[in-house]
């Protein structure tokens, strides 16, 4: 009788505390119930606790807002407005503009199947564009389409047109970033947008930072709920989004994270492939990339860094910037962030370096970037950014200032 006296007040104050504002609160009702005798103190702490695990469960189901359609769909998406001043005169202007407008659609069609399909409806010519970050405007454009079959937690499948699994931050959907622009060598090195002008693009373009194959991916070693390994390998084309291969040969990438605190991650990447550059349309060149990374998220404190190495040509020697034809890259960030109001403001300063080509002086770039993120919720937020460049060879003053707001849903 007792616990069914219990059972009855419990949900009771699990509906009479959302029905008005005006209602005793959970922990004055669980008060009133050890006072007159129909729990005990440890009772109501115990319901208190799970009273609390499911309101914050609620509000993370409403806080993340995907419209369902039906029950093996789902669809979000986000937009992203900016204020973009480029102070380098003749380069770019002043002026507002829609940086992202993305649709995305995923869901499954048996319990070890599911899909996905993202399209952009901004889009960017990529290495052809003279704007900072990407060029002239396209629309539409399909950015990844892909299904996975996940018959293990240590083994999915996946097919179609992904992100290529190299570099923590080029896995770091758009809308997550903590900075409204990625480094340098992620853009020059992994297919992302860049400045073509200033060497700061792919050798296959803009390619958002995806490619067409096969991947096998999984996680290994479980350690309570979470695991020490996570390891992707695929065979791709190597040619970008949206178009066939230009060769005989696939590209392979690689990559393997571990994880030996909860808080900590440490992997590396590595990238090698054959491709017809345009610069010479009709020859197969080497295509290498390899990278290490660390990661550190602890309480409101977020730390990251990357190097990443690459090179175009042939050569007999693997990284050897003295062959005739042969160009070498590198370059590497570290950045810190810090929640100063939880879940809320956030301050994010970042070093980014970047060569463009180790054989020759005077072309490197240092950047150094300040942002400050506010978010209004889990789908609203306001991203400002600076960058103070520093590049070498004729004096240019090219600093950056931006500001967006993104809305999701």
């Amino acid at each position: 009788m007792r616990w069914t006296t219990t059972a009855i007040l419990f949900f009771a104050l699990l509906a009479g505390a959302t029905i008005t504002a005006h209602a005793q609160t959970t922990d004055d009702i669980l008060k009133l119930m050890v006072r007159k005798g129909a729990i005990t103190q440890q009772e109501a702490d115990s319901l208190r606790r799970d009273y609390s695990v499911r309101q914050h469960r609620e509000e993370e189901i409403a806080d993340s807002f995907p419209l369902r359609l039906g029950r093996s769909l789902d669809l979000s998406g986000y937009t992203q407005a900016v204020w973009q001043s480029f102070s380098h005169p003749g380069k770019f202007y002043d002026g507002f503009s829609i940086k992202r407008a993305r649709l995305d659609f995923q869901g499954h069609f048996a319990s070890q199947f599911d899909y996905r399909l993202l399209f952009d409806f901004v889009g960017s010519s990529g290495a052809s564009g003279t704007a900072p970050t990407g060029g002239a405007l396209i629309s539409p454009t399909l950015i990844e389409a892909y299904v996975t079959y996940k018959p293990f937690h240590f083994l999915h499948l996946k097919a179609g047109q992904m992100i290529l699994a190299f570099s923590q931050e080029n896995m770091t959907q758009d809308r997550n970033l903590d900075l409204i622009e990625r480094s340098q060598v992620v853009n020059a090195l992994v297919a992302r947008k860049g400045d073509a002008a200033g060497g700061l693009v792919d050798s296959i373009g803009n390619q958002n930072g995806r490619d067409i194959g096969l991947q096998a991916s999984g996680s290994l070693i479980r350690k309570q709920d979470t695991y020490f390994l996570d390891y992707s390998v695929q065979l791709l084309n190597g040619a970008g989004i949206n178009t066939l291969d230009n060769n005989q040969s696939k590209d392979l990438d690689a990559r393997l994270v571990i994880h030996p605190l909860k808080f900590l991650s440490i992997g590396g990447s590595y990238y090698n492939g054959n491709d017809r550059f345009t610069s010479s349309p009709t020859k197969d060149q080497k295509r290498i990339r390899w990278g290490t990374e660390l990661a550190l998220n602890y309480s409101g404190l977020s730390l990251k860094g990357e190097y990443i190495r690459g090179q175009e040509g042939n050569s007999s020697q693997v990284n050897h910037p003295g062959d005739a034809g042969l160009t070498v890259h590198e370059g590497w960030y570290g950045q810190a962030a810090y929640f100063f109001l939880p879940r809320r403001l956030q301050a994010v300063f970042r070093y980014d370096y970047y060569d463009p080509n180790t054989a020759k002086t005077q072309n490197r770039s240092t950047y150094y970037d300040l942002g400050m993120n506010y978010f209004f919720n889990v789908w609203t937020k306001l991203q400002v950014y600076y960058s103070l460049r520093d590049q070498q060879g004729p004096a240019i003053n090219n600093n950056m200032f931006e500001a967006q707001l993104q809305l999701a849903f």
